[in-house]
Protein backbone atom coordinates (compact mmCIF):
# COMPACT_ATOMS: atom_id res chain seq x y z
CA UNK A 1 0.00 0.00 0.00
CA UNK A 2 1.24 3.41 -0.93
CA UNK A 3 0.94 6.41 0.48
CA UNK A 4 2.70 9.44 2.38
CA UNK A 5 2.11 11.03 5.55
CA UNK A 6 3.23 14.95 6.56
CA UNK A 7 4.44 15.60 9.82
CA UNK A 8 1.27 17.29 10.76
CA UNK A 9 -0.61 14.46 9.38
CA UNK A 10 1.51 11.73 11.22
CA UNK A 11 1.52 13.36 14.38
CA UNK A 12 -2.51 13.94 14.07
CA UNK A 13 -2.83 10.46 14.06
CA UNK A 14 -0.96 9.27 16.66
CA UNK A 15 -2.43 11.62 18.48
CA UNK A 16 -5.99 10.58 17.59
CA UNK A 17 -5.24 6.98 18.31
CA UNK A 18 -3.64 7.89 21.69
CA UNK A 19 -6.77 10.26 23.42
CA UNK A 20 -9.39 8.57 21.36
CA UNK A 21 -12.27 6.70 23.34
CA UNK A 22 -10.19 6.75 26.36
CA UNK A 23 -10.19 10.39 27.08
CA UNK A 24 -13.63 11.08 29.02
CA UNK A 25 -12.71 7.84 31.17
CA UNK A 26 -9.28 6.85 32.29
CA UNK A 27 -8.84 9.68 35.26
CA UNK A 28 -11.09 7.80 36.96
CA UNK A 29 -8.80 4.08 37.65
CA UNK A 30 -5.54 6.31 38.01
CA UNK A 31 -6.89 8.60 40.56
CA UNK A 32 -8.28 5.79 42.28
CA UNK A 33 -5.23 3.67 42.20
CA UNK A 34 -3.14 6.37 43.20
CA UNK A 35 -4.87 8.86 45.39
CA UNK A 36 -3.94 12.53 45.82
CA UNK A 37 -0.99 12.14 44.48
CA UNK A 38 -2.45 11.02 40.37
CA UNK A 39 -1.35 14.38 39.11
CA UNK A 40 2.41 14.17 39.97
CA UNK A 41 2.57 9.92 38.85
CA UNK A 42 0.71 11.32 35.20
CA UNK A 43 3.99 13.59 35.18
CA UNK A 44 5.68 10.56 35.81
CA UNK A 45 4.20 8.19 33.71
CA UNK A 46 4.70 10.93 30.79
CA UNK A 47 8.32 11.25 30.90
CA UNK A 48 8.50 7.63 30.76
CA UNK A 49 6.37 8.06 27.40
CA UNK A 50 8.74 10.38 25.69
CA UNK A 51 11.70 8.13 26.45
CA UNK A 52 9.75 5.75 24.88
CA UNK A 53 8.99 8.25 21.62
CA UNK A 54 12.57 8.98 21.42
CA UNK A 55 13.59 5.15 21.09
CA UNK A 56 11.22 4.05 18.75
CA UNK A 57 12.15 7.02 16.54
CA UNK A 58 16.06 6.34 16.92
CA UNK A 59 15.19 2.33 16.25
CA UNK A 60 11.40 2.61 14.15
CA UNK A 61 13.56 0.66 11.11
CA UNK A 62 14.02 -2.58 13.41
CA UNK A 63 10.41 -3.09 13.83
CA UNK A 64 10.02 -6.16 11.31
CA UNK A 65 7.28 -7.90 11.53
CA UNK A 66 7.21 -11.21 10.43
CA UNK A 67 4.34 -13.38 9.30
CA UNK A 68 4.14 -14.63 13.42
CA UNK A 69 4.01 -11.28 14.86
CA UNK A 70 1.88 -10.07 12.01
CA UNK A 71 -0.75 -11.79 12.92
CA UNK A 72 -0.53 -11.32 16.69
CA UNK A 73 -0.77 -7.50 15.99
CA UNK A 74 -3.92 -7.87 13.53
CA UNK A 75 -5.77 -10.19 16.42
CA UNK A 76 -4.81 -7.97 19.03
CA UNK A 77 -5.99 -5.08 17.20
CA UNK A 78 -9.11 -6.81 16.01
CA UNK A 79 -9.81 -7.66 19.78
CA UNK A 80 -8.86 -4.31 21.00
CA UNK A 81 -11.29 -2.32 18.31
CA UNK A 82 -14.05 -4.62 19.58
CA UNK A 83 -13.81 -3.82 22.93
CA UNK A 84 -13.41 0.02 22.24
CA UNK A 85 -16.80 -0.57 19.84
CA UNK A 86 -18.18 -2.12 23.21
CA UNK A 87 -17.47 0.80 25.22
CA UNK A 88 -18.86 3.81 22.54
CA UNK A 89 -22.00 1.75 22.34
CA UNK A 90 -21.96 1.47 26.18
CA UNK A 91 -21.78 4.88 26.62
CA UNK A 92 -23.83 5.91 24.10
CA UNK A 93 -26.13 4.15 26.24
CA UNK A 94 -25.71 5.58 29.42
CA UNK A 95 -25.93 9.35 28.39
CA UNK A 96 -28.32 9.63 25.01
CA UNK A 97 -29.26 6.68 23.32
CA UNK A 98 -31.13 4.45 26.17
CA UNK A 99 -33.85 3.06 24.16
CA UNK A 100 -31.68 2.28 20.50
CA UNK A 101 -30.82 -1.39 20.63
CA UNK A 102 -27.03 -1.78 21.18
CA UNK A 103 -26.70 -3.99 17.74
CA UNK A 104 -27.77 -0.92 15.87
CA UNK A 105 -25.08 1.42 17.03
CA UNK A 106 -22.39 -0.85 16.64
CA UNK A 107 -23.30 -1.45 13.07
CA UNK A 108 -23.39 2.30 12.30
CA UNK A 109 -20.07 2.60 13.70
CA UNK A 110 -18.50 -0.26 11.96
CA UNK A 111 -20.55 0.66 8.61
CA UNK A 112 -18.38 3.90 8.70
CA UNK A 113 -15.34 2.46 9.52
CA UNK A 114 -15.99 -0.14 6.46
CA UNK A 115 -16.48 2.53 4.34
CA UNK A 116 -13.20 4.05 4.87
CA UNK A 117 -11.11 1.34 5.07
CA UNK A 118 -12.03 0.20 1.38
CA UNK A 119 -11.11 3.43 0.34
CA UNK A 120 -8.16 4.80 -0.38
CA UNK A 121 -5.83 4.96 2.92
CA UNK A 122 -6.06 9.34 2.70
CA UNK A 123 -9.64 9.12 3.71
CA UNK A 124 -9.02 8.10 7.00
CA UNK A 125 -6.05 10.52 7.24
CA UNK A 126 -8.47 13.42 6.01
CA UNK A 127 -10.64 12.37 8.27
CA UNK A 128 -8.11 12.77 11.18
CA UNK A 129 -7.35 16.44 9.92
CA UNK A 130 -11.09 17.42 10.18
CA UNK A 131 -11.59 16.34 13.23
CA UNK A 132 -9.30 18.79 15.35
CA UNK A 133 -10.80 21.64 15.66
CA UNK A 134 -13.39 20.37 17.69
CA UNK A 135 -11.14 18.03 19.42
CA UNK A 136 -9.74 20.98 21.84
CA UNK A 137 -13.29 22.40 22.55
CA UNK A 138 -12.71 19.71 24.93
CA UNK A 139 -10.45 21.84 26.65
CA UNK A 140 -11.53 25.00 26.43
CA UNK A 141 -15.25 24.83 27.97
CA UNK A 142 -13.71 22.21 30.99
CA UNK A 143 -12.03 25.92 31.87
CA UNK A 144 -15.60 26.92 32.48
CA UNK A 145 -15.37 25.06 35.82
CA UNK A 146 -12.72 26.63 37.19
CA UNK A 147 -14.58 28.59 39.88
CA UNK A 148 -15.71 25.52 41.03
CA UNK A 149 -12.56 23.61 41.65
CA UNK A 150 -11.15 22.86 45.13
CA UNK A 151 -6.96 23.20 44.48
CA UNK A 152 -6.48 21.31 48.16
CA UNK A 153 -7.93 18.37 46.87
CA UNK A 154 -4.18 18.05 45.01
CA UNK A 155 -2.91 17.18 48.86
CA UNK A 156 -1.55 16.34 50.63
CA UNK A 157 1.32 14.47 48.70
CA UNK A 158 2.06 11.11 50.37
CA UNK A 159 4.74 8.98 48.47
CA UNK A 160 3.15 5.36 48.69
CA UNK A 161 4.86 2.83 46.35
CA UNK A 162 2.06 1.21 45.92
CA UNK A 163 0.15 3.63 44.77
CA UNK A 164 2.72 4.91 41.89
CA UNK A 165 2.80 1.41 40.82
CA UNK A 166 -1.07 1.87 40.48
CA UNK A 167 -0.94 5.16 39.20
CA UNK A 168 1.61 4.24 36.64
CA UNK A 169 0.23 0.65 35.37
CA UNK A 170 -3.43 3.16 34.84
CA UNK A 171 -1.45 5.65 32.96
CA UNK A 172 -0.88 3.38 30.27
CA UNK A 173 -4.42 4.19 29.44
CA UNK A 174 -3.71 7.79 27.97
CA UNK A 175 -0.75 6.28 25.25
CA UNK A 176 -2.37 3.23 24.59
CA UNK A 177 -1.64 2.57 20.89
CA UNK A 178 2.20 4.11 21.07
CA UNK A 179 2.69 0.93 18.77
CA UNK A 180 1.53 2.56 15.66
CA UNK A 181 3.98 5.24 15.97
CA UNK A 182 6.44 2.33 14.65
CA UNK A 183 3.58 1.30 11.98
CA UNK A 184 3.09 4.85 10.50
CA UNK A 185 6.55 6.58 10.81
CA UNK A 186 8.00 4.64 7.77
CA UNK A 187 5.19 6.17 5.69
CA UNK A 188 6.01 9.57 6.71
CA UNK A 189 7.98 11.71 3.78
CA UNK A 190 11.50 10.68 3.43
CA UNK A 191 12.83 14.20 3.68
CA UNK A 192 10.92 15.25 6.85
CA UNK A 193 12.38 14.26 10.43
CA UNK A 194 10.42 14.45 13.72
CA UNK A 195 13.00 13.59 16.13
CA UNK A 196 13.81 16.58 17.91
CA UNK A 197 11.95 19.86 18.46
CA UNK A 198 8.71 18.27 16.46
CA UNK A 199 8.84 14.86 18.96
CA UNK A 200 9.18 17.13 21.97
CA UNK A 201 6.18 19.60 21.20
CA UNK A 202 4.14 16.03 20.14
CA UNK A 203 4.89 14.99 24.00
CA UNK A 204 4.02 18.46 25.49
CA UNK A 205 0.55 18.90 23.86
CA UNK A 206 -0.91 15.58 24.68
CA UNK A 207 0.60 15.62 28.24
CA UNK A 208 -1.03 19.08 28.75
CA UNK A 209 -4.25 17.76 26.95
CA UNK A 210 -4.47 14.77 29.36
CA UNK A 211 -2.87 16.89 32.65
CA UNK A 212 -5.37 19.43 32.35
CA UNK A 213 -8.49 16.30 32.76
CA UNK A 214 -6.26 14.98 35.24
CA UNK A 215 -6.25 17.69 37.69
CA UNK A 216 -9.56 19.15 36.64
CA UNK A 217 -11.28 15.67 37.98
CA UNK A 218 -9.12 15.65 41.20
CA UNK A 219 -10.23 18.80 41.92
CA UNK A 220 -13.62 18.77 41.26
CA UNK A 221 -14.85 15.52 42.48
CA UNK A 222 -13.52 14.63 45.97
CA UNK A 223 -11.81 11.33 46.44
CA UNK A 224 -15.36 9.19 47.41
CA UNK A 225 -17.12 10.84 44.51
CA UNK A 226 -15.04 9.77 42.22
CA UNK A 227 -15.46 6.22 42.91
CA UNK A 228 -19.32 6.61 41.39
CA UNK A 229 -18.21 8.38 38.55
CA UNK A 230 -17.29 6.16 35.31
CA UNK A 231 -16.60 9.52 32.91
CA UNK A 232 -16.12 12.14 35.23
CA UNK A 233 -14.89 14.98 31.95
CA UNK A 234 -18.67 14.12 31.04
CA UNK A 235 -19.94 15.03 34.64
CA UNK A 236 -17.84 17.92 34.98
CA UNK A 237 -19.22 19.17 31.21
CA UNK A 238 -22.69 18.80 32.53
CA UNK A 239 -22.85 20.26 35.48
CA UNK A 240 -21.93 23.75 33.14
CA UNK A 241 -24.81 26.01 32.26
CA UNK A 242 -24.27 28.17 28.69
CA UNK A 243 -27.19 29.31 26.76
CA UNK A 244 -26.57 28.17 23.07
CA UNK A 245 -26.99 24.11 24.18
CA UNK A 246 -28.96 22.85 26.77
CA UNK A 247 -26.79 19.83 27.89
CA UNK A 248 -23.41 20.61 27.20
CA UNK A 249 -22.16 17.13 28.35
CA UNK A 250 -24.49 15.57 25.61
CA UNK A 251 -23.18 18.06 22.74
CA UNK A 252 -19.65 16.71 23.64
CA UNK A 253 -20.73 12.79 24.39
CA UNK A 254 -21.33 13.38 19.97
CA UNK A 255 -18.16 15.02 19.27
CA UNK A 256 -16.57 12.19 21.26
CA UNK A 257 -18.38 9.66 19.68
CA UNK A 258 -16.66 11.00 16.30
CA UNK A 259 -13.53 11.68 17.80
CA UNK A 260 -14.14 7.42 18.44
CA UNK A 261 -15.18 6.21 15.09
CA UNK A 262 -12.13 7.56 13.85
CA UNK A 263 -9.97 6.05 16.19
CA UNK A 264 -11.61 3.28 14.87
CA UNK A 265 -10.96 3.66 11.47
CA UNK A 266 -7.34 3.98 12.41
CA UNK A 267 -6.91 0.85 13.73
CA UNK A 268 -8.61 -0.79 10.77
CA UNK A 269 -6.27 1.21 8.54
CA UNK A 270 -3.43 -0.75 10.63
CA UNK A 271 -4.86 -3.62 10.78
CA UNK A 272 -5.23 -3.20 6.61
CA UNK A 273 -1.40 -2.23 6.11
CA UNK A 274 0.08 -5.21 8.28
CA UNK A 275 -2.62 -7.44 5.90
CA UNK A 276 -1.47 -6.15 2.44
CA UNK A 277 1.97 -6.50 3.02
CA UNK A 278 1.81 -9.74 1.38
CA UNK A 279 -0.14 -10.03 -1.53
CA UNK A 280 -3.99 -11.03 -1.48
CA UNK A 281 -6.38 -11.69 -4.01
CA UNK A 282 -9.30 -10.30 -2.67
CA UNK A 283 -8.12 -7.74 0.09
CA UNK A 284 -11.72 -5.58 0.10
CA UNK A 285 -13.00 -8.85 0.73
CA UNK A 286 -10.42 -9.31 3.59
CA UNK A 287 -11.36 -6.01 5.19
CA UNK A 288 -15.51 -7.12 4.75
CA UNK A 289 -14.80 -10.14 7.22
CA UNK A 290 -12.67 -7.85 9.42
CA UNK A 291 -16.06 -5.56 10.41
CA UNK A 292 -18.12 -8.19 10.53
CA UNK A 293 -16.26 -9.36 12.70
CA UNK A 294 -16.03 -6.24 14.66
CA UNK A 295 -19.68 -5.89 13.93
CA UNK A 296 -20.47 -9.40 16.49
CA UNK A 297 -17.67 -9.48 19.06
CA UNK A 298 -18.92 -6.19 20.69
CA UNK A 299 -21.75 -7.47 21.48
CA UNK A 300 -20.60 -10.15 24.06
CA UNK A 301 -19.13 -7.52 26.34
CA UNK A 302 -21.26 -4.67 26.14
CA UNK A 303 -22.77 -4.64 29.70
CA UNK A 304 -21.59 -3.31 33.04
CA UNK A 305 -20.22 -5.53 34.36
CA UNK A 306 -17.94 -6.67 31.70
CA UNK A 307 -16.91 -3.21 30.79
CA UNK A 308 -15.74 -2.77 34.31
CA UNK A 309 -13.94 -5.77 34.32
CA UNK A 310 -11.82 -4.61 31.12
CA UNK A 311 -11.32 -1.10 31.95
CA UNK A 312 -10.11 -2.47 34.83
CA UNK A 313 -7.58 -5.30 33.47
CA UNK A 314 -7.09 -3.72 29.98
CA UNK A 315 -3.58 -1.80 31.12
CA UNK A 316 -2.46 -5.01 31.20
CA UNK A 317 -2.64 -5.97 27.52
CA UNK A 318 -0.91 -2.47 27.16
CA UNK A 319 2.03 -2.81 28.30
CA UNK A 320 2.66 -5.91 26.61
CA UNK A 321 1.62 -4.76 22.80
CA UNK A 322 2.50 -1.30 23.17
CA UNK A 323 5.58 -1.75 25.28
CA UNK A 324 7.12 -4.73 25.98
CA UNK A 325 7.19 -6.77 22.85
CA UNK A 326 8.02 -3.96 20.84
CA UNK A 327 11.02 -3.19 22.84
CA UNK A 328 11.60 -6.83 22.46
CA UNK A 329 11.38 -7.18 18.57
CA UNK A 330 13.45 -4.13 18.03
CA UNK A 331 16.26 -5.49 20.13
CA UNK A 332 16.12 -8.94 18.40
CA UNK A 333 15.83 -7.56 14.95
CA UNK A 334 18.55 -5.10 15.91
CA UNK A 335 21.16 -8.23 16.94
CA UNK A 336 19.88 -9.77 13.82
CA UNK A 337 20.25 -6.84 11.47
CA UNK A 338 16.90 -7.17 9.98
CA UNK A 339 15.10 -3.96 9.48
CA UNK A 340 11.89 -2.57 7.16
CA UNK A 341 12.85 -2.69 3.97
Amino acid sequence: MNFSLSKAQFFLLLFIIQTGVVYIAFQTPLILGSQTIAWLVFIVASVTHYGLLLFFERNYQYFYLNAFFRWIYQIYWLLLTAILIAYMGYVLASWVLPQTPEWIVVVIIVGLSLYANISRPETVINISVMLLPIIFLFVIFLMLAIPDLTWSNLFPIEWNNKQIIAGMLHSSYAYFGIELYLIYRPFLQKDLQVKGKPLFIYQMVIFSFYFISIIFTQMFFALEEIKLIPEPIMYILKSQEVTFVKRLDIFFVYIWLSWSIVTVMIFGLSFRLLYLKKKRKHPIGSMVVYHILLAILPLFVMEFRSIEWIKNSLHYLFLVFTFLLPIVIICWNKWRGKGVS
